[in-house]
């Protein structure tokens, strides 16, 4: 009976080894992609406080993206990889027959994500906002942008660039896009009232589509923008 229990422990713990042997080869993928990837995570992060990454640490960045994609083919590697594609089309450094490249393949990567992942905002509106600057169809732009409402209607760093892309598009809106841009730009007063100003005085410097909007339901909304608009730098 000692032996039979002996071998019996044996079996058991060749189980266990066995079972722990397979999980950690299935992790290892996912543990290289995100070691790979973590280069990435810091230097987005770092970018969102010093507004900047050195032209040629983007193209080093995107390597190790790519890298972490081919490991684990997880929506933040393709998010980490959209947005470097998105900087360096912004980036002044970019030649100018580049750049439209660029932001394809900002886009391409951010249709990725949403494949992968579909309530992500951020993603959506990259995708709305690559599209405005390439100057593609009003109804090619506005699709990803109503999108980006729906899956964070309340992001509240979302509001303010939501508004300043969607509002040139503003004779092109439906009821239920015209309601749905309203209700950011009220919200984006009320919670990034200096930013919405910034995105007015770009897209919308005499206010005139925001007065389309909301001078007849928001009045007072209205006169206090008119009134802050032109004191902001």
């Amino acid at each position: 009976m000692h032996l039979k229990s002996r071998i019996s422990q044996f079996y058991v713990l060749s189980l266990v080894v066995l079972l722990a042997g397979v999980t950690l080869s299935l992790a290892w993928p996912r543990m290289k992609a995100s070691y790979r990837f973590l280069p990435v995570d810091i230097a987005i992060g770092r970018y969102y406080d010093q507004r900047e990454i050195p032209t040629h640490r983007i193209l080093t960045l995107m390597g190790f993206a790519g890298e972490a994609i081919a490991r684990h083919d997880h929506y933040r590697y393709h998010d980490g990889l959209s947005f470097l594609h998105y900087l360096r089309g912004l980036d002044i450094y970019t030649p100018a027959l580049g750049r439209r490249g660029q932001y394809r393949a900002a886009e391409a990567a951010a249709m990725a994500v949403v494949k992968l992942a579909p309530a992500q905002p951020e993603a959506w509106l990259r995708i709305a906002t690559v599209r405005a600057i390439l100057r593609d169809e009003p109804g090619d732009v506005l699709e990803p942008w109503k999108m980006s409402v729906y899956t964070g209607r309340t992001h509240s760093t979302l509001m303010a660039p939501r508004v300043g892309i969607a509002l040139p598009y503003l004779e092109f809106m439906d009821k239920e896009g015209r309601a749905m841009l309203r209700d950011q730009l009220l919200l984006a007063w009320a919670l990034k009232p200096l930013d919405l100003l910034h995105k007015l005085k770009q897209a919308d410097r005499r206010l005139e589509r925001a007065r389309a909007l909301i001078g007849n339901s928001a009045p007072a909304v209205l006169a206090e923008m008119e009134e802050r608009i032109e004191k902001i730098r």
